[in-house]
């Protein structure tokens, strides 16, 4: 009778215990936008200074498989239990625990983050709380394209990444909806992000506008921009249009480079050849007046030759 009754003692003594020892969570929601971070807390009894070496916390995420996010045992961090979803992304703020918080740091979330956790703490007795995490993924950047494809045809571009699918409608200056002219597909991009790409082609004027809006039902979140059709002299088709225009542009260039060169190089042979020629003449005539000079100096001195032997007589 007495092992029966010290162990009925014994667990009567421990639901006390855990009774008295009481994990919180002082938020139940966290909700993240993708790529950015956050921090979740539960709460537990300190009484007193904490004695480190007396506590244990766990932190796993409640999946079809248990993972795990993070493991102090005793102390002491153990990384070897952690799953692979979240190396390198995980951070305890120990400065925390001995105010009897426990805050879990995940950087740069990812989609796949979303989903329940379980805090649960032991020191001296032991309590969890489970906290919800939701990521989402709005549709913020909208690369967007006009390319003309005939005469005041226009194809108009929409494209984005986000989460979950998003709709995309169209309109134009009055507001009325051209969505069902649209053609949208989805693609799974980076990290479960949808890639949504959405083309709307269409008889319009020059100088019109246009409106592409993503709508996420889910977040009841809309995101849009604007199209505009102007003169391709203003700059404004891109895409196809715009490369082209700058191919043209290169090939001008480099032509009128080599007919540069070509035209410098004759010029240069031609001042040379003038110069030369200009050269020779000069020689020449340099050299006819030295003869000359040379024979009339010669005559000079005769004459004066003559004129001292007269003198002498």
């Amino acid at each position: 009778m007495e092992k029966p009754l010290v162990l009925f003692i014994f667990l009567f003594y421990w639901h006390l215990l855990n009774a008295l020892f009481t994990v919180e969570a002082p938020q139940s929601l966290y909700t993240v936008e993708h790529g950015k971070n956050v921090t979740m807390e539960c709460t537990f009894p300190v009484n007193g200074k904490l004695k480190f070496r007396e506590l244990s916390v766990s932190w796993e995420k409640k999946d079809e498989l248990k993972k795990q996010v993070y493991v102090l045992l005793r102390g002491e961090e153990d990384f070897k239990s952690q799953h692979s979803d979240f190396k390198g992304r995980i951070k305890l703020l120990k400065e925390n625990l001995n105010f009897g918080k426990s805050l879990l740091q995940i950087t740069d979330v990812k989609l796949r983050d979303a989903g329940f956790y379980r805090c649960l703490i032991g020191y001296g007795g032991a309590d969890y709380k489970t906290i919800n995490l939701k990521v989402k993924a709005p549709y913020r950047r909208i690369t967007k394209g006009v390319v003309s494809t005939g005469e005041n045809e226009w194809k108009l571009t929409c494209q984005s990444e986000g989460y979950p699918e998003a709709e995309v409608i169209w309109q134009n200056r009055e507001y009325e909806d051209l969505s069902d002219k649209a053609n949208t597909t989805y693609e799974t991009g980076s990290d479960q992000l949808y890639r949504v790409t959405s083309t709307l082609t269409i008889k319009s004027r020059i100088d019109e506008i246009f409106y592409c809006i993503f709508w996420n039902k889910e977040l009841q979140e809309n995101t849009s921009a604007i199209l505009h059709i102007a003169d391709s002299a203003d700059g404004v088709l891109w895409t196809e249009s715009r490369r082209f225009v700058g191919e043209i542009l290169i090939m001008t260039a480099f032509f009128g480079s080599v007919l540069l060169f070509t035209l410098c190089v004759r010029k240069v042979r031609a001042n040379k050849d003038s110069r030369t020629t200009v050269a020779i003449s000069s020689t020449a005539k340099l050299s006819k007046d030295k003869d000359t000079h040379d024979c009339r100096a010669t005559s000079f001195e005769d004459k004066e030759l003559k004129y001292m032997q007269i003198e002498e007589t």
